[in-house]
């Protein structure tokens, strides 16, 4: 075959995907996504993926926004600075562009692309997208592009340019492996290779959707539309930990009436900050590393899954301006990461006690405990003791909550009730917002339910009554100890990291470490305050030398509430579940 006519072929790819999707455009406008990744090199790094977007129903006069990509997704920097060759054409012919740059937030900044002229119709955007292999791995959600092991991976808000509009159109994702090489398979959250969304969507459920092509681990899909994919090599066999999720997936849709045609989950290695997790488009992305075991990933696979139906008050928390929402969903994922799958049966009151406890440990001994919901988005990223309330508070919170419908309405309501009321509202099209969480509320609880509320998103401190898990489970007090590096936590967020206001007596001051020395590694901080035992490495440079400290980043003991069984023969599995089953 001649250069000229592989230079071709790229063309009438575009030109076979334009009139497929014109042909479908009686039945509303499509958004065709062609993903054409490049041929792994020795190392197995995919160097690149080529992009075409084909979007029907297109309106714009001179000057306006067609096409957007942020350049920050909550603090992570995307793809958006590294694009190569875009070119954007029309029916009239090319499309010249300017761009422009909103600072929507913090961590949030979006780039927009607008037409020099009016659009009308179906327009076709080109472009490639570099994959830098050595860039290190973050403790930040996992949106950027990723690749090893010949495959490739990330969320669409990372690289995907979108329309601007609100208009709702069918998905059509098309993988490309001509210039990949033999092998090739992609999977997104729409479905395993070529694939066409069941409905209409609008570019945000897009955007937080994820891919991966190349050579990608993939199991299923099953007969209920479950599959997962992951990128690189695990520690452990993923099948039966997959088998696990995707039971645990059919139990969720029973229990919220109502399952997604498909669902996906995705995992790919994290050296810095395996164990962590996004919430996605009818699937999510969760990490492991080489240490990662299946026992430990359960919680979070049961986490992320919940997001997929409860994410957040008015839309996601994910955009800008969302963290002062994240006390809903992140609270009642944490809840019900550990209530659902003990109803399930499928894990035990051990390890249900155990996530309550960490829970609990983490909130009772953070010395960030009353700050202020409105504080939480300007601290999020910034100070892990802010970044956690939401979680923390938040689920204990919502276990006040259950605990005081079910006792005001002798066991035949719950907090169960609430959600799923919200969750239909937003089904049938209307707003799941705090007003009508607040009105579901008050139906409840009265007055006292919303002033309850109100006094927790002001930073007042939640407690759970002794029997708010069943009567197999008391409260207790206990001697913890309060998370705390040593150091001015600011020190780390600067570049480079200089270590400033260490703490005389600390255990960091003990370990060794001193004022201006630089720390060279990054760590994640949020599992590690749950952990009383856990300990911090930190590779230091000073002057001329480089060294490792090791010490447990713990400060003053203080009195914190915990959850023990009342008699722990009794404890078993299947008594706890049924006795707190309450599986109306």
């Amino acid at each position: 075959m001649t250069g000229r006519m592989l230079r071709v072929l790229p063309a009438m790819a575009s030109l076979l995907l334009l009139a497929g999707a014109a042909g479908a455009e009686a039945d509303g406008p499509r958004l065709v996504v062609r993903l054409a990744p490049g041929a792994p090199d020795a190392a197995q790094h995919v160097p690149f993926v080529d992009v075409t977007l084909i979007a029907q129903g297109m309106h714009a006069a001179a000057g306006e926004a067609l096409f957007e990509l942020p350049m920050v997704a909550n603090t992570v920097v995307t793809s958006g600075k590294d694009l190569q060759g875009l070119a954007l054409t029309d029916g009239a012919g090319p499309i010249a562009v300017t761009t422009q740059d909103e600072v929507e937030d913090g961590s949030n900044t979006t780039r927009r692309w607008r037409a020099s002229r009016a659009v009308d119709g179906v327009v076709t955007v080109r472009y490639r997208v570099p994959i830098d292999a050595s860039a290190p791995p973050l403790a930040l959600p996992q949106y950027e592009m990723r690749t090893e092991g010949g495959t490739f991976s990330a969320a669409g808000t990372a690289f995907l340019l979108l329309p601007t509009d609100t208009t709702p159109r069918r998905v059509e994702v098309r993988w490309d492996f001509a210039g990949y090489g033999t092998g090739g398979a992609g999977v997104s959250s729409f479905g395993v290779g070529d694939v066409t969304s069941a409905a209409a969507i609008h570019a945000k459920k897009l955007a937080s959707a994820y891919y991966m092509g190349g050579r990608p681990g993939v199991a299923g899909p099953e007969t209920d539309g479950f599959f997962a994919a992951w990128q690189g090599q695990p520690p452990f066999a993923m099948a039966p930990l997959m088998t696990w999720a995707g039971a645990l997936h059919r139990f969720y849709g029973g229990f919220f009436g109502y399952t997604p045609p498909s669902f996906g989950v995705f995992g790919r290695t994290n050296t810095r900050n395996p164990g962590s997790g996004i919430g996605l488009t009818d699937s999510f992305a969760y990490t492991f590393n080489h240490t990662s075991k299946p026992d430990d990933l359960r919680s979070l696979l049961a986490h992320e899954m919940l997001h997929s139906w409860v994410n957040s008050l008015d839309g996601s928390m994910d955009s800008a301006g969302g963290l002062d929402r994240s006390w809903f969903g992140e609270g009642l994922a944490v809840h019900y990461q550990r209530t659902l799958p003990l109803r399930a049966g499928m894990i035990s009151a051990e390890d249900f006690l155990k996530d309550l406890n960490e829970t609990a440990g983490r909130y009772y001994t953070n010395i960030k405990i009353a700050t202020p919901n409105a504080a939480i988005p300007e601290g999020f990223w910034r100070d892990t003791r802010v970044r956690v309330l939401p979680y923390d508070r938040g689920s204990l919170y919502f276990e006040v909550v259950d605990a005081q419908i079910r006792a005001k309405s002798g066991g035949k309501r719950s907090l169960d009730d609430i959600v799923r009321a919200t969750l239909k509202a937003r089904r049938r099209g209307g707003a799941m917002n705090e007003a009508l969480y607040r009105s579901l509320l008050k139906t409840e609880l009265g007055a006292k339910g919303i002033a309850d509320l109100d006094a927790m998103l002001g930073g007042a401190t939640v407690l759970p009554p002794s029997d708010a898990y069943g009567p197999m489970f008391r409260r207790v007090t206990k001697l913890l100890r309060r998370y705390d590096l040593g150091f001015d936590m600011a020190s780390l967020q600067a570049k480079p990291k200089i270590v400033r206001g260490l703490v005389a007596g600390s255990n960091a001051a003990a370990a060794g470490l001193r004022n201006g020395d630089e720390i060279m590694n990054g760590f994640p901080q949020d599992a590690l305050q749950g952990d009383q035992q856990a300990y911090v490495t930190l590779d230091v440079r000073r002057g001329g030398q480089a060294f490792q400290l090791r010490y447990q980043p713990r400060g003053e003991t203080v009195q914190a509430y915990q959850w023990v069984p009342v008699n722990r023969g009794a404890l078993s599995k299947s008594a706890l579940a049924n006795d707190r089953s309450r599986k109306r």
